[in-house]
């Protein structure tokens, strides 16, 4: 039913329209008489042709006024009423877009809850497009995907390996060192996991818009990767996850762009590779666990970042970075290299790194904006060394001290 756009009706508006139209040239007239010094007007008489015809054309002009004034009101109300039909289309599309999306939204999710594997998949696929045409709710669907890699997860992490044999009568048969049902499960949910993850890291990552110099990209070791600094937007831009707690396998976010990350005690398998991510909110990484390398080089954070309490049982690589505000590894284990070369800072951006254990070898070339108490209380062991730590800082006994400006020792 049409919701009642006007109060009163046509003819009460036309006359409403009249009414004021007369006022107005009333008014007018009287103003315009006013103004010519109040002349005396004709009294009686016979009216001359000319008068006549005069007479019949303000008539008649009289007659077009009014006829206009009609159909300006009918014209506007008719306007009116196509621009509230328009409205009420619209929401009632939008009406019937929201119930399908919700509808798509239940389906996927009871797809991810299945028990198997393969409809599991499916309903990851399922979030994947119903976020791709639903800009509103896709915060919602990497929600439930994020909430779908917090849930406990204890491997296998690895493809199970299956070994060719030959029967006497030389016949070829495969078998899969997956006997036990335990494993087979297993390995179809880290197939699951892995599409997740893949979902997030292909929708999150960010379009070159410029080629290197040269149309080159430059390869370094261990995954990191120099490459140009401007970039478009994801697919899904404006994204948060919460990935804390979570069993993460070889993560591949390179080159992707977040708001807020947290991934507070979540546990890395593999190699993890967040090179040339873009932080816009604060990116939490305390009490994690990197069991292989960790790749934040080219990284830049525009909020706070929190490394503390972290185990880098790999390799930590944090160079060439931007940090505008602090970044924190206090407390944290490096068990491996551990690279914080020409790392650029903001006003505010200073490193900290109080309490930390250094088991390797470890270097902070070309990094400045150190705070005076960043390395308090840091510990060494014997295999740890350092290159270009920042003055006053000194390598002494396992720990690092301040030295005494008199003195000239060199670095460890």
């Amino acid at each position: 039913m049409r919701k009642k756009v006007f109060k009163v009706g046509l003819v009460r508006h036309i006359l409403m329209l009249l009414l004021s139209a007369l006022v107005l040239a009333s008014g007018a007239s009287y103003l315009l008489w006013l103004a010519l010094g109040s002349p005396n007007l004709p009294k009686g008489g016979t009216a001359t042709l000319g008068e006549v015809y005069n007479g019949v054309k303000l008539a008649l002009a009289v007659v077009a006024g009014v006829g206009a004034v009609v159909a300006l009101a009918v014209a506007y109300r008719k306007q009116r009423l196509q621009e509230e039909d328009d409205r009420r289309a619209e929401l009632d599309s939008r009406r019937d877009d929201v119930k399908l999306y919700n509808e798509r939204f239940k389906a996927a999710a009871e797809q991810l809850g299945s028990a198997k594997a393969a409809v599991r998949l499916s309903g990851v696929y399922a979030f994947q497009a119903l976020a791709d045409d639903w800009a509103e709710g896709r915060q919602m669907c990497v929600e439930v995907l994020a909430a779908y890699l917090r849930m406990p997860f204890s491997g296998p992490f690895e493809r199970p390996k299956s070994e060719v044999q030959f029967s006497d009568k030389g016949q070829v048969s495969i078998i899969s060192s997956t006997d036990s049902t335990e494993q087979h499960d297993g390995y179809e949910e880290l197939q699951v996991r892995l599409t997740i993850q893949g979902v997030f890291a292909s929708r999150l990552r960010r379009p070159k818009v410029t080629n290197s110099p040269g149309g080159w990209t430059k390869r370094l070791s261990r995954g990191r990767e120099a490459q140009p600094d401007e970039y478009g937007d994801p697919a899904w831009a404006d994204i948060s996850a919460v990935l804390s707690g979570a069993t993460l396998v070889d993560v591949d976010f390179h080159n992707c762009a977040f708001v807020d990350l947290d991934c507070k005690g979540a546990v890395f398998y593999g190699d993890a590779s967040f090179s040339w991510c873009h932080f816009r909110g604060e990116a939490r990484f305390d009490g994690a666990i990197f069991v292989e390398s960790a790749v934040f080089s080219g990284a830049v954070f525009d909020s706070y970042a929190g490394f503390t309490d972290v185990n880098f049982i790999g390799g930590a690589y944090f160079n060439r970075i931007t940090r505008k505000f602090d970044m924190e590894f206090n407390s944290s284990w490096f068990r491996a290299v551990a690279q914080f070369n020409h790392m650029t800072a903001g006003s505010s951006g200073a490193l900290y790194f109080a309490n930390a254990n250094f088991s390797g070898p470890t270097t902070f070339s070309g990094t400045l904006s150190f705070h005076e108490g960043s390395f308090v209380d840091v510990s060494a062991s014997r295999k740890a060394s350092f290159k270009h730590l920042p003055p006053p800082w000194k390598s002494v006994g396992g720990k690092l001290v301040k030295a005494d400006p008199n003195d000239d020792l060199p670095d460890a």
